[in-house]
């Protein structure tokens, strides 16, 4: 296998708490992450993760500084007070790029494992998102689910090993198709 590297970016939000027992999403989607390191590391891959205390800049700046094959941020998301939002989604800058199918890859393997996948979200474009517009690596942010809504808060908590296996899938399938 030729020799790929990754930078790991879960979230660094610290007081985005979650449904329950959810915790912090900060918390959370670094349990995740440490899952896909270990998966990914185990496979021969070389892995950067982001330091949680540093900020979004610092983040951006240190993964274009190491030049990675590609830049995965993962995050949950919230539904701004309503409780009501569910599915996952996934971000790219722009469509027919390495970064929209990097996460088309990722999405696919995700929404395999989603209880409802007719709630998912699909693969979003936004050049607004700074990590992925600033990144110089092909560049994604999986929102893996809402934790601030009760079902998907206690599905990401009871899968967290599942969460993990389908990122490193998608990886390893967006690597197989470049």
């Amino acid at each position: 296998m030729e020799e790929r590297s990754i930078f790991l970016s879960p979230s660094a939000q610290e007081y985005n708490i979650g449904f329950g027992d959810f915790g912090s999403e900060e918390y959370r989607m670094n349990r995740i992450a440490d899952i896909v390191e270990k998966l990914l590391r185990e496979k021969g891959y070389i892995i950067y993760r982001n330091n949680p205390n540093d900020s979004l800049s610092e983040i951006v700046e240190e993964s274009n500084r190491l030049s990675p094959d590609i830049h995965v941020a993962i995050h949950s998301n919230a539904s701004g007070g309503n409780y009501q939002g569910r599915g996952p989604e996934i971000y790219a800058s722009r469509p027919n790029t390495s970064s929209s199918r990097l996460a088309n890859a990722i999405y696919d393997e995700i929404i395999k494992i989603y209880p409802e996948p007719e709630l998912g979200r699909g693969v979003l474009y936004n050049q607004n998102l700074y990590e992925i517009r600033e990144t110089l690596a092909p560049a994604v942010l999986l929102e893996v689910a809402f934790h601030d809504n009760e079902l998907d808060a206690k599905w990401i908590m009871e899968n967290e090993n599942e969460i993990a296996e389908a990122i490193v899938r998608g990886i390893e399938l967006y690597f197989s198709e470049i």
